[in-house]
């Protein structure tokens, strides 16, 4: 973050300073789309442009693509999404334990709970601020609970009836799958392959 100084309403690409769209519904708006496999790169980048940036950017943001700057634009956006946090390196598959769309009404439950705010009638939140309110959400709202169950392991020490348990509340609380039918095909041989 930012130690408690301003947050940044712009990111800066080659000295260009380029207003974006810091309120939280934005970075939902382009994490969901980030999060599609069905849409092409092109839908994906489309969407995130009008998610993020006024018309009247365009002009910058096509010089700068122009420039050979298109890496450098992207990086700096996704370094606004993650809060200004570096990209941490892949640690392996790992299951997604929300998605806004699905869990609108439990997250709007869990703010509201939590920190008496209604997320349909708040005009703008950043959402840097939006974010960690989101990560720090207490074990106590449904939201944590479910994630905590979508993300949990099965461990070499489980029972039976242990790992019956959480299969039962994975299956519960699954997120719709977003995969294509070959990625479904991919990681149904992958599994297979891991069998033997």
């Amino acid at each position: 973050m930012t130690v408690f100084q301003n947050l940044p309403e712009s990111i800066v690409v080659d000295g260009a300073e380029i207003p974006i769209h810091t309120d939280f519904r934005a970075s939902i708006r382009f994490e969901e789309l980030m999060q599609d496999p069905r849409l092409s790169d092109e839908a994906c980048v489309a969407g995130m442009l009008s998610a993020y940036f006024d018309d009247g950017a365009a002009p910058v943001l096509q010089h700068l693509c122009r420039m050979g700057k298109a890496e450098a634009l992207v990086a700096a956006i996704l370094t606004f999404y993650r809060c200004g946090e570096p990209e941490r390196p892949p640690t392996g598959r790992t299951e997604r334990s929300y998605s806004f769309s699905a869990d609108e009404r439990r997250i709007y439950a869990a703010f509201s709970e939590q920190y008496n705010i209604d997320l349909y009638a708040v005009p703008y939140l950043h959402w840097w601020k939006f974010s960690a309110m989101f990560s720090g959400l207490s074990d106590t709202t449904e939201i944590a609970r479910i994630m905590h169950i979508r993300a949990a392991k099965f461990e070499k020490g489980m029972t039976a009836k242990e790992r019956a348990a959480l299969r039962r509340a994975k299956r519960l609380y699954a997120l719709p799958d977003m995969r294509t039918d070959e990625q479904r095909d991919d990681d149904f041989a992958n599994a297979f392959a891991a069998g033997f």
